[in-house]
């Protein structure tokens, strides 16, 4: 086949574009319960979390049932993310994602035949584990098949695509509302989304391995074919040479030079540091809260707001459109500006975001208020998809050493999912309860997360993943870690002197040269 013969960065565009039609899933079934809440023939079969046609204590119970329904996918996802962290390791990642994608078949088939509410729940968690395979794995495959100046433009597609996903479903749910009491105005938009795990499941073997893994077990003629694909040179060259010199160095930890070093950083020396960044930067991304939008937007605008329900579904679906021109944009500036800007700026938007729904939803008598609350809807969902949508799940694979990667990425992918939940369990009951206030507790965490993007996270833009690796082993501290990034020089430069020689530019001599002047730096 023809992907079995592409080389350099058309081979990479494709890893990049397989992995990211995946994560089209990942948002489709995320945004997919917002639209079936309300429908006519979606509360026929499941009147147990009807709460749009419910008062008083039967909301209220309602709603937490609601809530359990639509957040119940997302404990799928944290424990299928989590079970990559030993599969990712002893199946590679190829199969890891091959596994994922039929456990999603299955539970899509589930979830769009049930009779029972717990039918529903069933097929909900089965496909969260195969989407929570799919978030643990993709962006470390794709992180560890491209270059440092590619890698996050690949990893962003991916957002691009989920946030597509999530557009797709909720315009694809506008058109089947007019299909009136039909079962198929629900059953159609869960059925739609196993076309992209059929997708990801054909083409995956027709790709590499990832070339770290491949070193990682002892593979080492495949992992140098590999590589020599990837960069499009002779698997003998130079180039592939020095690349799995470094990546070996990476996998044996720190050299015996390094010894007093770490003994004064404990945290370099056993993870820690790594591991809860990783984590933290999750977490603190889903508790900025705007999944509140993804999940409820058409009960909040139908209950809250006033509206009908097909004006807010159209104010829904302009939402996603506006985030996929958003997500769009973030895939041409993490390349240009770095990861740690857009997180801090995505941040502080956030946290402006809600704290003006706070203000403006605390009166929705006043009509006008209510409106101009829109405009920070819109804002919302401009700054999640810059910088807190996919980042996160990238920049947890590139800080994370490689001996672990696999089971650091699991960990942040759960965490992620772990706290996704917390947020669709908790919104029904928290705007029933505290209403307006509800915000308030976001716009709190949102500002947290900027205290800590700013203090804690170093720049990982152009970096190779063994050079994140170093950042962190010579760092001091915690908060010594954006310093050593700031200043320590890029070893991309000696690669590419490397790649002149192989050519015939220059001649080993002036690689030793800069090679010492990086390390002398």
């Amino acid at each position: 086949m023809g992907l079995a013969k592409l080389r350099g960065k058309k081979l990479t565009r494709v890893i990049g574009v397989i992995g990211a039609i995946g994560f089209i899933l990942q948002g489709y079934d995320q945004a997919v319960a917002n639209g079936l809440l309300t429908l006519p023939a979606f509360i026929r079969v499941f009147p147990e979390i009807d709460t749009l046609n419910t008062k008083g204590a039967q909301k209220s119970h309602n709603s937490t049932i609601q809530g359990t329904t639509v957040a119940i996918y997302e404990v799928g996802c944290a424990i299928g993310a989590l079970s990559c962290g030993v599969l990712g390791d002893k199946l590679g990642r190829r199969r890891t994602i091959f596994l994922a994608g039929c456990i999603a078949i299955v539970g899509v088939i589930i979830q769009a035949t049930p009779f029972s509410l717990g039918q529903l729940i069933a097929g909900r968690v089965i496909t969260g584990l195969g989407v929570g395979g799919f978030t643990a794995t993709v962006p470390m495959y794709v992180s560890e098949s491209s270059s440092a100046e590619s890698r996050g433009r690949m990893v962003l597609l991916q957002g691009w695509f989920a946030i597509s996903g999530v557009a797709l479903a909720t315009w694809l749910e506008f058109g089947m509302y007019y299909a009136g009491h039909s079962e198929a105005s629900w059953r159609f938009p869960i059925a739609f989304q196993a076309l992209f795990a059929i997708v990801v499941v054909s083409f995956i073997f027709f790709l590499p391995e990832s070339p770290r893994w491949l070193a990682r077990v002892g593979r080492e003629e495949e992992a140098a074919s590999t590589l020599a694909r990837l960069e499009d040179v002779s698997v003998d060259s130079e180039h592939v040479a020095q690349e799995l010199e470094i990546i070996h160095e990476a996998l044996a930890g720190p050299t015996d030079g390094d010894a007093a070093q770490l003994s004064t950083n404990p945290f370099a020396r056993i993870n820690i540091h790594r591991t809860l960044l990783a984590i933290g930067v999750n977490i603190l991304a889903q508790m900025t809260g705007v999944n509140i939008i993804t999940f409820y937007s058409d009960s909040i605008f139908e209950s809250e707001l006033g509206y009908s329900g097909t004006i807010a579904r159209i104010i829904s679906g302009c939402l996603q459109i506006w985030q996929v021109c958003a997500a769009g944009l973030a895939i041409l500036l993490i390349d240009r500006f770095g990861r740690r800007p857009l997180l801090i700026g995505a941040a502080t938007g956030m946290t402006i975001a809600q704290a003006c729904l706070a203000g403006l939803s605390s009166d929705l008598s006043n009509h006008g208020a209510a409106s101009a609350s829109l405009l920070f809807y819109f804002i919302a969902l401009f700054c999640f998809p810059i910088g807190l949508f996919l980042i996160p799940f990238m920049y947890a694979a590139e800080i994370a050493p490689l001996r672990i990667r696999a089971k650091v990425t699991a960990m942040a992918a759960a965490a992620n999912w772990i706290f996704n939940f917390v947020i669709a369990e908790a919104s029904p009951t928290g705007f029933a309860t505290i209403s307006w206030r509800y915000y308030i507790i976001y716009a709190c965490i949102s500002a947290f997360a900027l205290c800590v993007f700013y203090f804690l996270c170093p720049e990982t833009k152009g970096r190779t993943l063994e050079e994140i690796e170093e950042i962190f082993v010579t760092s001091k501290s915690i908060f010594h870690t954006v310093k050593v990034a700031r200043d320590m020089p890029y070893q991309a430069e000696l690669l590419n002197y490397a790649e002149d020689a192989e050519k015939g530019g220059i001649d080993s001599k002036q690689i030793e040269d800069v090679g010492a002047k990086g390390n002398a730096a």
